[in-house]
């Protein structure tokens, strides 16, 4: 009787860990003409899926088939427009605005060349703008799996020193790694930046996930964990002058307010950390609540939340913008700069709840 009783354990824990393993899974699909991988939740019933062709897009988030993030209706009409709405881009190697047609590192210029065709421009200024990634069709996946200890996860990874437009613009031989992990009903992004050059290289890169939570816009309960709020030549350019203020005298009702018609496109840092070293951005509409969880190598977040759409960007980045120039400048000591055959790692997350 002993042996059938531990028998049938034996079975019971057998069926429970099948059943926990087959909870996780990667699905890969056609979507518009495109290969997009989707990590799968079957208990959370959540569907994350990137597309590694179109800039290594994260192109939806699904939490009991409601949207996490604004979804891109058509990845033809994204790649056709070369522009920001929905999803996470990846912005690298630099993260928001350059006020000028050149950069300086290590006290040496580099100019853009834009002939190549690769640089994005933001009027009425036409200043460049987020980088040289964000469609670019060089990723490939290296890694994917799934299982209940490891979750859902695909790694993708970019040779950018392979690319002669890429170095053109950028000369600093390196390759880019991200990895997209669905666990425990969180979205985990791990970005690594390898120096592959003999010589130093600047870090600076960011992201940009669009959200839009249930209920009127004006009711979204916001807060930003900051301490500092980056100022700003004028509200059209958005070029920090590097000075900044208290992060409470700049928004309204100081960091948890209620957004109201309040227009943000503003940079923060200084950020506001718990016992594990994690700061946090919420967006919390009538019902549904969004988390950005910024890791510890992460010490700016940009938002964004314009009065003519309903919609809040939550954008880590590993420095403010026009972070070169202002290093140059003397008003940005932070900058990261990597070593050769060094690895830069950070990690942030999307935390869903209510949906």
């Amino acid at each position: 009787m002993r042996r059938i009783f531990l028998s049938v354990i034996v079975i019971l824990a057998a069926v429970c860990s099948a059943f926990a393993a087959e909870n996780y899974s990667v699905e890969k699909k056609t979507v518009d003409g495109y290969t997009t991988y989707h990590l799968l939740d079957a208990q959370r019933k959540m569907d994350f899926g990137v597309v590694p062709k179109l800039g290594n897009f994260a192109y939806q988030f699904k939490a009991n088939g409601k949207d996490v993030l604004i979804p891109a209706e058509s990845l033809k009409d994204y790649a056709a427009k070369r522009w920001f709405c929905c999803g996470i881009p990846f912005l690298a190697p630099w993260a928001n605005r350059i006020d000028q047609d050149y950069y300086y590192f290590n006290g040496k210029k580099y100019l853009f060349n834009d002939s190549l065709g690769n640089l994005l421009h933001i009027p009425p200024y036409n200043l460049i703008i987020h980088g040289l990634l964000v469609f670019s069709p060089d990723w490939r996946v290296v890694k994917q799996g799934a299982s209940d200890a490891e979750g859902a996860f695909i790694t993708a990874r970019l040779d950018f020193y392979r690319y002669p437009d890429l170095m053109a613009q950028f000369p600093f031989a390196q390759v880019y790694e991200i990895t997209y992990r669905l666990k425990d009903g969180k979205l985990e992004n791990t970005t690594r930046v390898i120096n592959k050059s003999a010589a130093e290289i600047p870090v600076f890169y960011g992201y940009h996930p669009y959200f839009r939570p249930d209920g009127p816009r004006e009711d979204w309960q916001i807060s930003i964990n900051a301490k500092l709020h980056w100022k700003v030549d004028n509200h059209q350019r958005l070029i920090p002058t590097g000075a900044t203020e208290p992060a409470g005298d700049y928004l309204p009702h100081n960091t948890d307010f209620t957004l109201g018609k309040t227009f943000i496109d503003d940079g923060f840092s200084g950020l506001i950390r718990d016992a594990d070293g994690l700061a946090r951005y919420v967006a919390k509409g009538k019902t549904e609540k969004v988390q950005l969880v910024f890791g510890k190598e992460y010490d700016f977040g940009h938002v964004y939340a314009p009065v003519d759409n309903t919609l809040i960007c939550f954008e880590p980045s590993t420095g403010p913008t026009n972070a070169f120039n202002l290093n140059h400048e003397g008003k940005f000591p932070g900058l990261i700069v990597l070593k050769p055959g060094k690895t830069f790692e950070a990690h942030f997350w999307i935390v869903p709840s209510g949906f």
